[in-house]
């Protein structure tokens, strides 16, 4: 039965990895050119490949060749075109993106077109008139010279100012236009045309003069944000942005901001600009509250755009801040849910207070409202990488008066967790004997770190500090860290940046060192001459006596007890001789004596055999007497 269930666990197993691999092949990277693929002879072009996958590896092919490959974050990469020219660098391009061993497919293609003054600049054309009503449809035709053939080139419809492409025509038999159908306010602004070969290399003509589209009615929607940010202390200075769209009409226009409390309009600008700035010096907690702006393009009968999106202005007041809580907790895993809690002070209860939930760095409340109790809750569902960040919430009442902001709460979402980094203190670089501390740094929730060495086991502990105390040269090596995410103890980071620690010998343990050596040194040599000093010195032959007592001092026992052995005759005749010598005369000596050493050994050698010859010297000396 075991073995069954493994079996088709197995199996589970190995088909959930083939389709993974299957659904990895089959995702597709995104390939776009910033600012366009349509671009002057000279200019720089950034390629960007967007993974949707979260693929780290991406390939920029350029006619179905390998260009490059590189390593880039946040599922991103860009490969800049550095002077583009026609003939090397208008050309198809593709990118994938892998993970592993996996690779995606290619994306579709993008043409990058150089335009160059090799060709003749196209003519453009608007029917029925450049000024329309909505909903009517608009054909631009773009011709180009009679005596060229519009069958070896492809046409495209550009936004005059920014290059964007927005149509293009491949053409087969007929004259190249653009039809747009049913417009609306939004189509309002200035087009232009190109037409270029439609075989690399992608050489392009010049951009036809610009052509002026209007369309009555509402204007595209503005965007409205605050400057320095939304939530602030009275008697700050806030900038209120009021950017819009390009027109096709390059006159001024009236931008207004409104309050949605009262739906009169505060104030007026007269721009010609994409933005304007409305100041709302030293505000006040009663200056809080929801704003929104328009503009009016005089050319288009007076009709005002639409309005943008409300930014809620918050200006904290004398309340006291609530608190904010997350759960089931501030690490989410992604695809989960995290609820967002934002509660009054027990001490100061305000019924029907309204909620406002709010993300540092965002231009907009994220969630309003107004509870019957004295909290609040505001669900983030199925969370993603980027809904990490920092989290904040206030409430008011209606009188008006604001809280104060309550305590930043950070939201941590597995897949959007930095990388950790590993540093050493007091350095990278120490001597030997002493200690060294390695500080692997995470987020501020993060409780289990592992440090990583080549070669050696991992250490996992619930402190980002790894002491190393009296460190040795086995300690040197590379190092790395990680931590783990959420509460899952199988879900741990990618590892930190190498850190390279190098022990090195100290110059005090070295000096130590020669300093011993060179003691024993010199005890040895006083042993020598402690020895030759207090040798017996016979009156025959005091080398052979330093011989035996040097031996006897230094040598084993048995290799001493050998070498007296060796001679006891010799010894003891040599003392006979000496005992049986006579007294020296008084009187002097006139003549030459001559002393003979005689080898008793040698002798008595020659008596067991004298058939031998000694092959050992004998030692005369003549000694004159005066």
């Amino acid at each position: 039965m075991d073995a069954t269930f493994t079996f088709l666990i197995s199996i589970g197993l190995c088909l959930h990895w083939e389709v993974e691999a299957q659904l990895d092949t089959i995702s597709r990277p995104t390939l776009w050119a910033e600012p366009s693929p349509v671009v002057p002879k000279g200019a720089d072009v950034t390629l960007r490949c967007q993974s949707q996958r979260g693929r780290n590896r991406f390939q920029l092919w350029k006619d179905e060749e390998l260009q490059e490959e590189r390593n880039a974050s946040w599922h991103q990469a860009e490969f800049v075109l550095r002077e583009v020219d026609d003939w090397r660098d208008a050309r198809s391009y593709r990118c994938r993106s892998g993970q592993g061993p996996l690779w995606s497919e290619l994306s579709d293609p993008l043409a990058l077109v150089v335009m160059t003054g090799d060709f003749p600049t196209p003519s453009i054309s608007v029917s029925p008139k450049p000024s329309v009503s909505p909903w009517t449809t608009v054909i631009i035709q773009c011709q180009m010279s009679s005596q060229q053939s519009s069958l070896d080139y492809n046409f495209a419809l550009l936004e005059a100012k920014s290059l964007q492409v927005l149509q293009i025509q491949n053409l087969l038999k007929s004259q190249p236009y653009f039809s747009l159908p049913f417009v609306k306010a939004k189509d309002t602004g200035s087009y232009s045309c190109i037409y270029y070969r439609k075989t690399p290399p992608y050489k392009g003509s010049h951009p036809s003069q610009t052509l002026e589209l209007t369309v009555s009615g509402h204007l595209p929607r503005p965007t409205l944000w605050a400057q320095p940010g939304l939530v602030v202390v009275p008697g700050t200075n806030i900038t209120l942005w009021c950017s819009r769209p390009p027109l096709a009409s390059s006159e001024e226009v009236t931008y207004t901001l409104w309050k949605t409390e009262t739906w009169q309009p505060l104030q007026y600008q007269n721009s010609a600009d994409l933005w304007t700035g409305f100041s709302l010096p030293s505000v006040r907690p009663e200056d809080a509250g929801s704003y929104k702006c328009t503009y009016k393009d005089r050319k288009a009968s007076g009709v005002p755009s639409e309005f943008s999106e409300g930014l809620e202005l918050v200006v904290t007041g004398s309340l006291p801040k609530p608190s904010l809580s997350a759960l089931p907790g501030q690490v989410v895993e992604p695809g989960k849910h995290v609820t967002l809690q934002c509660r009054q002070p027990p001490w100061s209860a305000l019924w029907r207070a309204t909620f406002t939930l709010l993300k540092v760095g965002s231009p907009q409340p994220l969630q309003s409202q107004s509870p019957a109790g004295t909290s609040a809750v505001f669900p983030l569902l199925s969370v993603r990488a980027q809904d990490a960040g920092n989290y904040t919430c206030v409430y008011k009442t209606t009188f008006p008066q604001m809280s104060e902001p309550s305590d930043v709460l950070e939201i941590w979402v597995t897949d959007a967790s930095p990388k950790p980094s590993l540093s050493a203190w007091p350095a990278s670089e120490i001597a030997s004997g002493t200690n060294v501390t390695l500080l692997c740094q995470g987020p501020p929730w993060t409780t289990t770190f592992a440090l990583h060495k080549e070669g050696s086991m991992d250490i996992i502990q619930d402190e980002a500090n790894f002491f190393l105390t009296r460190v040795t040269s086995k300690h040197s090596g590379c190092y790395s860290c990680s931590y783990q995410l959420g509460t899952n103890g199988s879900l741990w980071t990618q590892h930190s940046d190498p850190l390279q620690l190098i022990v090195r010998v100290s110059s005090n343990t070295l000096l130590i060192t020669l300093s011993c050596v060179t003691f024993l040194l010199l005890c040895l040599l006083l042993l020598v001459c402690f020895c030759h000093q207090y040798i017996p010195r016979a009156a025959g032959f005091p080398g052979d006596n330093f011989r035996r007592f040097f031996c006897c001092s230094c040598l084993s026992k048995d290799v001493c007890l050998s070498h007296h052995l060796e001679d006891p005759r010799e010894e003891t005749l040599y003392t006979e001789v000496a005992k049986e010598r006579p007294k020296e005369s008084s009187v002097p000596i006139d003549k030459d004596v001559t002393y003979a050493h005689l080898n008793i050994k040698t002798m008595n050698e020659k008596q067991t055999n004298p058939k031998e010859t000694s092959t050992e010297a004998t030692l005369y000396a003549t000694l004159s007497l005066d």
